[in-house]
């Protein structure tokens, strides 16, 4: 697509302030916000952040090959100087060259898939749109899920795709992921859409026909402050995301179901909602992995392969999302729960790596907040109960955890508390320290636990061998808070750690 031909179409202000004659005559191939990931032939948006200013890197996208430099009216560039080095390279300003990405973006990436869904809220987005994903599957629709585990699809196409570290990729990254996956007859897309995420536009312009709520409870104060500015950012995707036409899925059981219900009654957005106290999908009991729900005056029921009443929760809001973009019959809807059985977890959620012949077992979880540990410590306790019914030997929940340096610090005695509270023995490690003293980071999760329950083992690698070594008949062992993640971030250097093989290793 020609440059010439994109600036005819947006509505935001511009200026060609160099090479205005070779517009005609320049091909897009691609747009770009991070500089390093330049090559020939992209169009360079230099954003101006909160920290830095994306002008400073104009001479070295020009340097990479962008034939495009599209900078803020207020940034600064030599432009004298610019040109001299780079006499065929157009520069372009705008009092806003955001909304001109934004434009760009769903000008120069089309067509998008038809269906797709944002799913927001403190724990769950990963399993909501892998279970997303997979019930799209058994209904043989073709489908992607785009979060903290990356892109998951046919690998055929995943070949093609961008890769991210992010839970909610960069815009640009987004966008050409999803004009991939649209061009590989892939017309149904589940996305995670972090409170930071939306903070930082990076979903801006896109048309989401159905968002999700799982949750809501404290993560993320290091970026947010406080709680009231964490919701706020959630809420965005209700506010300011979903199509006017879509439907809102909400958790029913949650303190800020009226609060998201007020904004889309507002704005007209259809909601289903699921829980206990739900009208549409109405929870009637989970019991273990058999749940039982009415929805439209009549009951159902499923089986799940996967532990966690928390997980029972996630499957009716991934199921909410189908039904809201495909239109399933009571009989079609039976049909697909009876495959429910089949849904797999999502890696490192309440993820079973071992089961030892004396009936121990090991689990490891993402869990990272103060709710997410606690949900997952009250699944092992009723794990736990059927083990003690079905035994003689009681068993024990031993839980091994850290918290990640340079985040939110006032969630670290919380969750040494409720370790403490619903497990009978902690064990107090490193997770990510990044930049943080490890020590330091050891001691503030060690003011809210119980001394006589908890032990500390510095070295991660250590602590975890020295947990499966402990592990008796029945017993249960959680290592929580890494869950997927096959690496540590010590400092500024992340190193390979794979707690799974770390495991499996230990009990050769």
């Amino acid at each position: 697509m020609k440059l010439q031909q994109i600036l005819e179409q947006v509505k935001t202000q511009f200026k060609v302030i160099a090479n205005n004659h070779l517009l005609t005559q320049t091909d897009v191939k691609n747009l770009a916000i991070d500089s390093r990931l330049i090559k020939d032939g992209d169009v360079f948006f230099a954003l101006k952040g909160i920290k830095n200013d994306g002008v400073q890197y104009a001479f070295s996208s020009a340097k990479l090959g962008a034939n495009t430099i599209i900078i803020n009216s207020q940034s600064l560039l030599e432009i004298n100087h610019f040109q001299q080095q780079f006499p065929k390279v157009i520069v372009i300003t705008s009092d806003n060259n955001f909304a001109l990405l934004i434009e760009f973006l769903k000008i120069f990436y089309q067509p998008l898939p038809k269906n797709i869904y944002g799913i927001t809220g403190t724990n769950g987005k990963t399993s909501c749109v892998e279970y997303i994903r997979q019930i799209l599957n058994i209904l043989n629709i073709k489908s992607a899920s785009i979060g903290t585990l990356g892109i998951n699809c046919d690998q055929m196409v995943k070949d093609q795709l961008a890769s991210s570290s992010l839970t909610t990729p960069d815009i640009v990254a987004l966008y050409r992921n999803l004009y991939t996956l649209k061009k590989s007859a892939i017309d149904d897309v589940a996305i995670e859409v972090s409170s930071i995420g939306l903070d930082q536009k990076r979903v801006a312009g896109l048309k989401i026909n159905c968002a999700g709520f799982t949750n809501f409870s404290q993560d993320h104060l290091d970026y947010h402050l406080n709680m009231e500015n964490y919701l706020q950012c959630k809420l965005k995707l209700f506010s300011e995301i979903v199509d006017n036409s879509g439907v809102a899925v909400v958790n029913a059981d949650i303190d800020e179901f009226n609060k998201i219900k007020s904004i889309c009654d507002n704005r007209k957005i259809k909601i289903i909602d699921y829980g206990y106290k739900a009208k549409l999908l109405k929870l009637i009991d989970i019991n273990l992995q058999d749940v039982k729900f009415e929805f439209n005056n009549e009951t159902f029921q499923f089986k799940m392969a996967i532990n966690g009443d928390f997980q029972a929760y996630n499957l009716l809001c991934a199921l909410g999302c189908i039904i809201a973009n495909h239109n399933l019959k009571a009989n079609e809807l039976k049909k697909l729960l009876e495959n429910f059985y089949h849904i797999q977890v999502a890696p490192g959620r309440m993820q079973k790596i071992v089961k030892l012949a004396n009936n121990a077992e090991i689990f490891i979880d993402f869990a990272h907040s103060p709710d997410a540990l606690k949900n997952v410590l009250l699944q092992a306790k009723k794990i736990q109960q059927k083990k003690n019914n079905d035994n003689f030997r009681q068993s024990r929940i031993i839980v091994l955890f850290g918290c990640g340096g340079d985040r939110d610090r006032k969630k670290r005695p919380i969750m040494g508390e409720i370790a403490c509270q619903l497990a009978d023995l902690v064990i107090i490690t490193d997770d990510n320290p990044r930049t943080e003293t490890p020590k330091d980071i050891r001691q503030e999760i060690l003011v809210g636990c119980n001394q006589n329950k908890v032990i500390e083992i510095a070295d991660r690698f250590m602590a975890i061998n020295q947990a499966v070594k402990m592990l008796g008949a029945n017993d249960i062992l959680i290592l929580a808070g890494k869950g997927h993640e096959k690496y540590q971030i010590i400092g500024d250097k992340k190193i390979v750690f794979d707690e799974e093989q770390i495991v499996k290793n230990a009990l050769k």
